[in-house]
This record gives structure tokens, sequence and C-alpha cells, in this order.
């Protein structure tokens, strides 16, 4: 059995960092893209997910799923923090070879990847911001 979970990124995670994404490749063959049924390119990327575990901080990093034409993150740079657009998690039946239960596979899949870093430069400390400043 199938089943799929969006995830709310604001409510599960502190943060979430880009670090890479890379063609998702077919099973035995290193050399290959794997492709949806219409011949989507499949890729995988992968951040850095901070999260609060019994009070404490934690860090993991997590393959999410996507697909694209192009390369789906190609303007953004390494450890800069992200949304995840379409964000969801999918749990399926793991058998063994008698059929039997015996776990859980689990995936993560996005549509898209926004930066969600402030392009406007920072104001240095004990410094107002020009557009604060103009406010007032």
């Amino acid at each position: 059995m199938i089943q799929n979970f969006a995830i709310d990124q604001a409510a599960t995670f502190e943060s979430l960092l880009f670090l890479s994404c890379e063609p998702k490749t077919a099973f035995g063959d290193s050399y290959r893209q794997e492709t949806t049924k219409d011949g989507t390119p499949k890729w995988e990327a992968q951040f850095v997910a901070r999260f609060r575990q019994f009070g404490r901080a934690t860090n993991e990093i997590i393959k999410v799923g996507m697909t694209s034409e192009r390369q789906p993150v190609e303007d953004i740079a390494p450890a800069t923090p992200v949304e995840l657009v379409g964000f969801e998690i999918g749990v399926m039946d793991k058998r063994d070879r008698d059929g039997n239960v015996a776990g859980a596979q689990v995936w993560y899949r996005c549509q898209e990847v926004r930066t969600t870093a402030s392009t406007a430069p920072r104001p240095r400390r004990g410094e107002v911001a020009q557009s604060e400043a103009a406010a007032s």
C-alpha cells in the first residue's frame, strides 16, 4: 500500500539548506538518467534539514526526488536556505521474497525548490536599512 502525505515545512524544520542536485540514475546503470513514463528526467537533490528532537537541535541530510526537463536548481548555491514547493513524503510497504510486509520504504519529493535567502544587503550593526530610513 502506498500513501503520500503533504509536509508543512515551516512546522517541521527550523531550517532547510540546499546541498546538491544530480541526475537520478537508473538502477544498475550509472550512466543513464531515470525518467518518468512520459520521458521527463528525474533528479535527486540533497538538503540539510534542521529540526528539534527531544529539545535538542538535530540535522539530517534528506534526499528529495524531482522531475524537470533541465537541472531544477542550477541557480541555487550550496548552503542556501530554501523552501520546497509541493513537498511530500511517500510511504510504501517493503516486502520480502514471500510477499510478507518486512518494513516500510520512505521517500521525499517536491515540485520546485525556491531560495528563501534575501538578496538585499544587510545593514551593518548599528545602521538602519535604507528601506526603514525611508519609511520614517
